[in-house]
Parts: C-alpha cells; structure tokens; sequence
C-alpha cells in the first residue's frame, strides 16, 4: 500500500499491472495533449520519474489521479479498469 503524503513525498507501491496501467494513462495524457497544440512537459516528466521509481508530491498524486479517471472514462480497456481503480484508491488513501 502506498503510505501517506500528507507531510512529505512518497513513492507508489505498484504492481507491475498497475505501473503498467498508469503508464498507459500518462501516454494517453501526452498524446491527447500534443492534439490540443498545449505542453506535455509535465505528464512527460512524470511518467520519466515513474519508470525511476521516484516520490511524489501531493499535487503530482492527485494528477495521476486525475489521469487514470480520465483513462478510465474514456479510451481505458477492460482489462486495465480495475488496475486503475486499485490505484486511484491508493491515491486517494495517500492524499487523506
């Protein structure tokens, strides 16, 4: 379980699905961002600092948040629905 971010970064306890489902998410974001002409700077900073296994700060969480309920509500496969509400809920544990 991803530990609590109230007063500090932290990173994500992600299984392999998971990280690979936020990845998606984060790609997903990049790409409808670059079809809107606007920056994709901070989605791909972050998902570099993913694959780095790096920590987090709040506002960063609550953007992966965000992300995958977009993912989710829009173009997400079946198979990557609950992987991507498993972490959506860790998240927002951690943001509690």
């Amino acid at each position: 379980m991803t530990p609590s971010a109230r007063d500090c970064p932290t990173g994500l306890d992600l299984s392999l699905e998971e990280r690979w489902v936020l990845h998606a998410a984060l790609l997903s974001d990049v790409e409808r961002t670059v079809e809107n002409d606007d920056d994709p700077a901070r989605a791909v900073s972050l998902l570099a600092r993913l694959e780095d296994g790096d920590v987090f700060e709040r506002d960063e969480l609550a953007f992966f948040a965000r992300v995958l309920r977009d993912y989710v509500d829009r173009c997400a496969p079946p198979r990557d629905c609950r992987p991507a509400q498993n972490v959506i809920g860790d998240i927002e544990t951690a943001l509690a």
